[in-house]
């Protein structure tokens, strides 16, 4: 009875805290950017976009900056981002969601390739 009670208590809150969200890729036309300075520069924009059911929405979104450079984007632009179907003021721009979910990968490669060049020139003054 006892395990009975734990497991279902397990299969509970697995249902009932679910991370899975319903993600809805449209694009969207860029009304506003605004510069944030800080210990980081970051740039903002509201972005105006159409639902599935065809009704204007406005939301925030980050934009992805190069350093020194900008976020190559203007007002007035195309943008591809993604909205929750439950709450559609959550938005992400594509770009930033393949950097939130691959970016420590990539990181990780650039690490092992500029950190593999010091052992090779070792290895080759060794011989």
């Amino acid at each position: 009875m006892k395990n009975t009670f734990i497991i279902a208590l397990l299969l509970l809150s697995q249902f009932s805290f679910s991370q899975e969200e319903d993600w809805i890729k449209t694009e969207g036309e860029i009304t506003e950017i605004t510069f944030h300075r800080g210990k980081k520069v970051r740039e903002s924009a509201i972005v105006k976009f159409n639902l599935e059911d065809g009704t204007e929405q406005f939301g925030g979104v980050d934009l992805f900056r190069i350093p020194f450079i900008g976020s190559m984007k203007s007002v007035g632009d195309s943008i591809a981002i993604n909205y929750n179907r439950n709450n559609p003021y959550v938005l992400e721009t594509v770009i930033g969601k393949l950097f939130s979910q691959y970016g420590m990968y990539v990181l990780i490669v650039l690490g092992i390739i500029f950190s593999i060049k010091p052992f090779l020139k070792r290895k080759k003054n060794q011989l």
